[in-house]
């Protein structure tokens, strides 16, 4: 009873105590609007995630969209999953009964322990919003592309994603990408 009640008071305060760093990197990566999900692209280096096998695939293309289709496999999946919830964990007040190591990581706490502790919901949020950034950032990177604004819209809304998202299943998502015309100047004389 005791560690219910200490989960549940953790669980609430870990919301004002995640390292101020992380959460605005998460902030200025991706939010829930309208019917998809808009994300920023951030500097690939900043990210806290790499995906490297994702597989991208261009869907459509003009002159100021690009659509494209981002697939992962499900040992990828369960990497990112697993970084997430490591950060999160890392980020958030000491778990009563475990000690913190050197550099702030709490040692040995069962991971489901942590999830229930932190949220399934809030954790694969998180993890989405890293997926869609991280391989977004990368591709526009690779590709030499510049998104207006750097912002990015999946076509599936942030419940359709979260409900197709199992940790070591595949997962995949379709976005779209306003991208800016880079215009040269010349000069009549």
């Amino acid at each position: 009873m005791l560690l219910a009640y200490h989960s549940r008071r953790l669980r609430e305060s870990s919301i004002h105590s995640f390292s101020k760093q992380y959460l605005q990197h998460l902030a200025k990566s991706v939010s829930a609007v309208r019917s998809g999900l808009e994300a920023s692209i951030a500097d690939p280096e900043e990210n806290a995630v790499h995906v490297k096998n994702a597989k991208i695939v261009v869907e459509s293309r003009d002159d100021t969209k690009l659509q494209v289709r981002v697939d992962l496999e499900g040992e990828d999946t369960r990497l990112v999953f697993e970084k997430v919830l490591t950060n999160l964990a890392r980020a958030a007040p000491p778990v009563p009964g475990f000690r913190r190591q050197k550099g702030g990581k709490t040692s040995k706490v069962p991971k489901d322990f942590l999830l229930q502790m932190l949220g399934e919901e809030r954790v694969t949020n998180f993890v989405i919003q890293e997926i869609v950034s991280s391989t977004l950032a990368d591709y526009t990177k690779k590709e030499n592309l510049t998104v207006k604004g750097n912002k990015i819209n999946t076509i599936q809304t942030a419940e359709e994603l979260r409900s197709s998202f199992v940790p070591g299943k595949e997962f995949g998502f379709s976005a779209t990408l306003e991208l800016e015309i880079l215009t040269t100047e010349t000069s009549s004389q």
